[in-house]
């Protein structure tokens, strides 16, 4: 969830402190999954046992170098869902942290959890708009999340603030959320009708990669899996989403997950940024 109010230059990330660091939250205890799975893995084999992750978040709440660093420094920019954030993985274990290092750059990484494609498109329209002018960035990334996972905007009421002064809060759910089955939104114009998902899908990559390029930016797509399989695609479009899928670990594929067991694990995010590299280094 994230909230935006009329002097944000950014979406500020809620749940979490900003220019602060927190500990093991991948762990919670309505981690269903975490819990469940964790009994099928012999500790003594496993690579976070008894290891403590740190989640370090700057001024606007992402798990990343501050913004102001983008004044002074080269940076890799990239956006995407818990999987980007690096949920259950140290920082130094993500993708866009491993890229930028092999590049000596700074890591902006607005990833946020449980976000959306509009999350997405709202941030880019933020950073293009407040941090452009001052730095261009050297790449950008976009890691697509789940296609049916929708965002909503709504104003919190405070009878102390005009009404254009207050934040409005986003949050997203997912197809496996009730809230999504039940909300007449979601009902109406993306399971009985896919309307607002037919231009998702055909306009919004299209305005994230024609946003960086037009500015002389090379831009990356990529999702894991089968997340975002893209089913209205523009005949306009000359890029592809790469999908990018995990290998078969087989019977100790848990060992290959991160620490929350949900997410993907150090191997795979290794994959992801040699998959990266490679594009960047060759044009």
């Amino acid at each position: 969830m994230a909230v935006l109010t009329k002097q944000d230059k950014l979406l500020k990330v809620l749940g979490v402190e900003s220019n602060r660091t927190e500990y093991d939250i991948d762990i919670y205890d309505e981690n269903e999954s975490y819990h469940r799975l964790l009994p099928e893995i012999n500790l003594d084999k496993w690579y976070y046992n008894n290891k403590t992750i740190p989640y370090t978040h700057n001024e606007y709440g992402y798990r990343c170098d501050n913004l102001s660093d983008i004044k002074d420094n080269d940076y890799g920019l990239s956006f995407g869902c818990s999987h980007t954030y690096g949920t259950g993985l140290f920082y130094e274990d993500t993708y866009a942290y491993k890229i930028s290092n092999e590049l000596n750059v700074k890591n902006i990484n607005l990833g946020m959890p449980a976000s959306g494609i509009k999350v997405q498109q709202y941030n880019t329209t933020l950073f293009v708009n407040n941090f452009a002018s001052i730095r261009l960035p050297k790449y950008v990334i976009y890691q697509y999340p789940h296609d049916y996972r929708v965002s909503f905007a709504n104003m919190k009421e405070d009878n102390n603030l005009e009404l254009a002064q207050n934040p409005a809060e986003i949050s997203n759910v997912g197809i496996n959320d009730d809230e999504y089955h039940e909300s007449d939104y979601t009902q109406q114009f993306y399971l009985k009708n896919p309307g607002e998902k037919y231009l998702q899908d055909l306009l919004v990559p299209l305005y994230l990669n024609n946003t960086w390029t037009s500015l002389g930016v090379p831009v990356y797509h990529i999702t894991f899996g089968d997340d975002f399989p893209q089913e209205y695609k523009s005949d306009y479009q000359y890029f592809n989403i790469e999908k990018i899928k995990r290998p078969n670990y087989g019977n100790q594929y848990l060992y290959y997950m991160a620490r929350d067991l949900t997410h993907e694990g150090r191997e795979f995010h290794d994959k992801v940024k040699e998959i990266i590299l490679k594009k960047i280094k060759n044009g």
